[in-house]
């Protein structure tokens, strides 16, 4: 049925087909409007709503419109009629925020997306709030669901008529909220109704969306639990600042996801951004990075990238001297992949005989002789005045045993008196001043074992960095690397040939991979729960173990029997195509991934004459920096030792 409603103005809105509804309304194409949709409220708005909408719509610029899917015309049911609904910009082609962010999502409908491209994609949230802040409203009810994104990086806010709005010294609140994205400040709240939000608490949803989109869709207040009373439900880590990336993240009772991203991946600048938005520094006024802090942090860090040699899709800022993802990948964590891209076999003219002959011919540094302890003499420094030595009690002890033999002697019958008195007369000998012996003993044994542990830990960096050991410690690793390289194409071959019998299991897999825990109806299993789920790695039933699921934090047996249960049912629906078993697509994945190891093997190792040959040329100039510090230290470590010895 054909529904016609009237702008402000009193012009016609013809309505069409319904695109969807939501529990406050249903949004409608207009056949007569291509750039433009309706959303119809489901009943009609109070007062106050309908004052906040007309304002929203008289208000809106070029700006908005940009980043927000901003009301642009009231509708009405007649044209002096109430406020029904609105016309807002019709927003196509464009995806919901975590089919970006999240691994799983990514490499099936983003497969070409690397981590340059998440920059972007944060960078222009941040700048979807800036946007906002500037014209003096807050987004309140900040959410991964507030959020679409295209393949072009831009973003638009959805649901801005939920948004804390200022009609010109009139506010209108936010009256909802998610609450694992709720400030911890806030979380004692039962309700928005009547609460001013500000935006500093936009802008701990900011940094928590952007640490969403930049480490794989990890929740920062998701962690390890190393103490009681830690991880056993999201809404209070938060209201406790339990940051698990923090820089005191072990006071905080957490440790990072196992096999996250480390937030060390950022410059120190903005790690310390997120650290001040997490943590109770950022819970005061306006103390959190601001939406505009967060374009210009962003935007330089987007001009600092290299990419790895490895990967095309290896995209990392340039301070990290090596690649984290090729690091994360051998821990077995694939973040990014060369989806599609084709094996073409060619010949790198590396000669690994001719190399290994040029490693080979680098001689080791000379041997180092490290100053020894033990021949350095020191004069202990003397106990306490009032402390009887290890030499003194001994004397007592002798004096004990004459004044014995020396009773037994004069009266051979009293032999058990003068046991009696021996054993009395060595017991108070060799307890002469115990308590005070025995805590200057701690003391010396504690400056002992500091110098020891200063001494050896100089030891082994002089060994390593200046002498033969390290030189023929890298020598053992690049005879590794080269026995891995000489069998890589057995090993190869081997793959290829084991496609047929694990095609079921890689079919299963990848089915599985298809099953989002997101949209999954999973008993006790809700967003929270889920969000927790996802900082650990879980996204799909193909993450899911047990060992892997009940390592998260509140799920016991009950829960992850019912997520274990969850992953059954996706099999049970899995059916293997034997058309499908190997394709061409299969063999191309395995040769291009041993030609990007036989590619990084080569490169290490045609790289090793040079670099061992550095490494005898410092060899000298590393000892002779070290060389006096051991000499001090191996000083302190004797000393400390004939300070010790005074106490046996």
């Amino acid at each position: 049925m054909t529904k016609t409603l009237f702008t402000s103005k009193g012009m016609p809105v013809v309505l069409g087909r319904e695109l969807g509804k939501g529990g406050e309304g249903a949004v409608f194409e207009v056949p007569t409007l291509a750039n433009q949709v309706a959303k119809l409220y489901h009943k009609v708005p109070d007062a106050k709503k309908q004052a906040k909408l007309s304002f929203m719509a008289s208000t809106a610029d070029a700006q908005l419109l940009n980043y927000v899917a901003w009301p642009q015309e009231t509708l009405h049911p007649s044209p002096s009629g109430p406020i029904v609904g609105f016309l807002m910009q019709k927003v196509a082609g464009k995806d919901p925020m975590h089919m970006v962010y999240s691994p799983a999502h990514r490499r099936q409908d983003y497969p070409k997306a690397a981590w340059d491209f998440l920059l972007y994609v944060a960078r222009n949230i941040a700048a979807s709030f800036e946007t906002v802040h500037a014209h003096g409203h807050v987004i309140g009810d900040v959410n991964q669901n507030s959020f679409l994104v295209g393949r072009d990086s831009k973003v638009v806010l959805i649901d801005s008529d939920s948004f804390q709005v200022n009609a010109r010294g009139t506010l209108h609140l936010c009256e909802v909220g998610v609450s694992h994205f709720t400030p911890p400040e806030l979380q004692s709240l039962s309700s928005f109704d009547s609460f001013t939000r500000t935006a500093n608490h936009d802008n701990f949803g900011l940094a928590l969306l952007i640490f969403h989109v930049l480490f794989g869709g990890r929740h920062p207040f998701s962690g390890v639990p190393i103490r009681s009373g830690v991880g056993d439900a999201l809404e209070t880590d938060i209201k406790n600042f339990r940051y698990a990336y923090a820089r005191d993240k072990q006071t905080r009772g957490f440790n990072p996801p196992p096999r996250s991203i480390p937030v060390s991946m950022l410059p120190e600048a903005m790690e310390s951004m997120f650290n001040l938005a997490f943590t109770e520094r950022g819970a005061s006024a306006a103390a959190r990075p601001s939406a505009h802090q967060w374009v210009v942090a962003l935007d330089g860090l987007r001009g600092r990238l290299k990419r790895c040699n490895t990967s095309n899709m290896h995209v990392y800022p340039d301070h990290q001297g090596k690649c984290p993802w090729c690091e994360l990948e051998q821990q077995g964590v694939v973040y990014f992949v060369d989806f599609g891209a084709t094996f073409s076999p060619i010949s790198s003219g590396f000669a690994l005989t001719q190399v290994w002959g040029l490693i080979q011919a680098v001689p080791a540094p000379s041997p180092i002789i490290l100053p020894s302890p033990s021949s350095i003499s020191m004069k202990a420094q003397p106990l306490p005045a009032g402390m009887p030595s290890e030499g003194t009690i001994f004397f007592y002890k002798l004096v004990v045993v004459a004044i014995v033999i020396t009773i037994i002697a004069a009266a051979p019958g009293a032999w058990f008196l003068a046991l009696l008195v021996g054993w009395g007369g060595w017991v108070m000998a060799g307890s002469a001043g115990s308590a005070e012996r025995a805590k200057e003993k701690m003391k010396r044994r504690a400056a002992y074992e500091a110098a020891k542990n200063d001494y050896d830990q100089l030891t082994e960096r002089a060994k390593k960095e200046a002498g033969p050991e390290g030189f023929h410690a890298r020598k053992v690793a690049l005879a590794k690397m080269r026995e891995e390289l000489e069998g890589l194409p057995r090993a190869e071959k081997q793959e290829l040939d084991k496609l047929h019998s694990t095609a079921h299991e890689r079919q299963k897999q990848k089915y599985l991979d298809t099953c989002f825990i997101d949209n999954a109806s999973i008993p006790g299993v809700g967003a929270a729960r889920k969000a927790a789920l996802r900082s650990f790695g879980i996204e799909t039933a193909a993450d899911v173990t047990k060992n892997r699921v009940i390592q998260v934090r509140g799920f016991g047996e009950s829960l992850t029997r019912a997520v274990l249960d969850w992953r059954a049912s996706c099999e049970r629906r899995f059916r293997f195509n034997p058309a499908a078993a190997v394709s061409q697509a299969d063999r191309d994945a395995v040769r291009a991934r041993y030609a990007a190891k036989r590619i990084t093997q080569e490169r290490s190792l045609a790289a090793a004459p040079a670099e061992l040959q550095q490494f005898r040329q410092r060899a000298s100039s590393q000892l002779a920096l070290l060389l006096p510090q051991l000499e001090a230290a191996a000083r302190r470590l004797a000393q400390a030792n004939a300070d010790l010895s005074l106490l046996g």
